[in-house]
């Protein structure tokens, strides 16, 4: 019977090792991607991906387009619409302008959600917004790497608003600094400084990340050069 306790004591000490070894590897490989994905981002793109409401407008415009709709429906249906059309539109320019003045980390580019499939299927030009939020034929993305930001409502993944990131056909996950606390109520005042200094912090995070990478870098070029050394030293050792 004492046996047997102690056979189990050691496999469930064994199997605990084993955990937290797979936790370990599990955390630096994160750790790592994550110090891949800025070094990407740092020599890639941040696409700004800016909400249209298209579904929300096209049911206004279908219910507007029918000929038995009351006079009174129709004017309350046309205030609603002029309404999301003018939010949208504000909210679009403020947060655009936003990572174009204050975004430096890596080149900047805006386009419409209704771009998103364009992009995904490898099209680099004629989707993305000039200064007049119009879209620029001319504007064409070179960067390899591209990285998508938008604004999300709180919901299951954040209790608050927020900017998130994500690569272009990835989700990020921490450690990268994929996301910054964002209230649209700060972008509809956005002649306050608050909803800028969402997207500066958001900057900083990125810099201060890819200063992490680079010295993580840094150890394990200084980590490997040590064990050369050893390596060499050690049959001359024996040698003598």
């Amino acid at each position: 019977m004492r046996n047997c306790i102690l056979l189990f004591i050691v496999l469930m000490l064994g199997s605990s090792v084993f955990a937290q070894r797979d936790d370990i590897v599990l955390t630096k490989e994160k750790k790592e991607y994550a110090f891949n994905s800025i070094k990407e981002l740092r020599d890639g793109a941040m696409v700004v991906r800016l909400k249209t409401n298209h579904r929300r407008i096209q049911i206004i415009e279908r219910s507007l387009r029918n000929p038995n709709l009351k006079k009174g429906q129709r004017k309350r249906q046309e205030a609603i619409l002029e309404g999301t059309l003018k939010t949208r539109n504000q909210f679009n320019e403020a947060i655009g302008t936003m990572f174009l003045d204050s975004f430096s980390f890596c080149p900047v580019y805006v386009m419409y959600d209704t771009c998103s499939s364009a992009l995904n299927k490898g099209v680099r030009e004629g989707l993305f917004l000039g200064r007049d939020n119009k879209i620029d034929p001319t504007i064409k993305i070179k960067e390899a790497n591209i990285f998508i930001v938008n604004y999300k409502k709180s919901g299951a993944e954040f209790p608050y608003d927020v900017l998130k990131v994500r690569k272009l056909k990835e989700k990020l996950d921490d450690p990268f600094p994929y996301y910054v606390s964002l209230r649209e109520s700060w972008v509809n005042q956005i002649n306050t400084p608050r909803a800028s200094r969402a997207v500066l912090h958001l900057n900083r995070k990125f810099y201060s990340f890819y200063r992490r990478s680079l010295e993580y870098d840094k150890k394990l070029e200084e980590r490997a050069a040590r064990n050369a050394a050893n390596e060499t030293t050690a049959p001359a050792k024996s040698e003598g």
